[in-house]
């Protein structure tokens, strides 16, 4: 009988080994796991530590796209802010989910602060950065700089031979007069992009586009009456400034429309406005909650 019992203790020995083992884990899964109180707090911390890194990187690429002066760079800081922002949403669902596991009021009534600030850091975020990669002030800037000097370069030059060519002892003649009177116009409207690109007010930019019309109109009108008065040696120089002033004014309306776009001006006024205070309170809330959870790990400890 003794026999027969140890033969069934000896065939039931792996199953209780088995067992015991898997109680033994159980318990060490508790103490040194996710239930472990210490180590949940440090967890917090832990990733509340990332998530403020990431928040700075995602503030600090975001600034860089719009300061940045090509599309390539702006695209390019543009990946970065939205891949910061992504790891920051990526930290805040995992501490989450301990939170409301844990259910501590104080510490749930900051991460839902910090849920509301978040929230708008994100739209605002998204706001900016696909204004600041359009980049449309520059582009402005860029084409009036070039193809848009380079007109007026053409323009003015047709009209100097046309002066020189009618002018005899120091004294004007009417082409000379008109050639003046349309050279002034074209230099004016020119001179009228900057203010318009730089400039932020709607209202103020309705007054620069009412001035660039009254001075192509007086420009289209002594060009006319240059066609008409116009020497046959004079043809080719007159064809040419009448191409270049046309080609120049289908830049200007270009350069109008993008201007008015004003994307560079709006997303740094957003970026370093209400995105600068949105940020800022951000970083404040995760620093508040980050000493709660600290102080909870402490009391944890003793």
């Amino acid at each position: 009988m003794e026999e027969e019992t140890t033969k069934k203790f000896y065939v039931f020995l792996p199953w209780i080994l088995t067992f015991t083992l898997f109680g033994a884990l159980a318990v060490f899964s508790y103490y040194r796991g996710s239930h472990n109180p210490f180590v949940i707090e440090f967890i917090k911390d832990d990733l509340l530590s990332t998530m403020r890194i990431h928040l700075l990187e995602a503030t600090e690429a975001e600034k860089n796209a719009v300061m940045a002066i090509t599309d390539e760079e702006s695209e390019n800081f543009t990946v970065r802010a939205r891949q910061a922002a992504d790891a920051v949403e990526s930290s805040r669902k995992k501490i989450e989910g301990i939170i409301l596991q844990e259910n501590h009021p104080q510490e749930t009534a900051i991460f839902n602060k910090f849920n509301i600030c978040w929230s708008q850091f994100r739209k605002l975020d998204e706001t900016i950065l696909a204004l600041a990669t359009q980049n449309t002030n520059l582009k402005a800037q860029k084409i009036s700089s070039t193809q848009g000097a380079q007109e007026m370069e053409r323009f003015e030059q047709s009209l100097n031979r046309l002066i020189h060519r009618n002018t005899s002892n120091n004294r004007c003649n009417k082409t000379v007069m008109l050639s003046y009177e349309a050279l002034t116009a074209g230099l004016k409207i020119f001179s009228l992009h900057k203010p318009h690109i730089e400039e932020a007010d709607d209202q103020e930019m309705d007054k620069i586009e009412q001035s660039i019309k009254t001075y192509d109109e007086s420009a289209r009108q002594a060009l006319e009456s240059l066609h008409n008065i116009a020497n046959p040696s004079d043809s080719e120089d007159m064809k040419n400034a009448e191409a270049a002033y046309e080609q120049f004014m289908n830049l200007t309306g270009e350069i109008l429309r993008l201007s008015r776009m004003n994307t560079n001006i709006k997303s740094a006024e957003l970026s370093l406005g209400k995105k600068r205070l949105i940020s800022s309170q951000c970083q404040e809330i995760l620093a508040s909650l980050q000493e709660t959870v600290r102080a909870q790990r402490s009391k944890a400890t003793r």
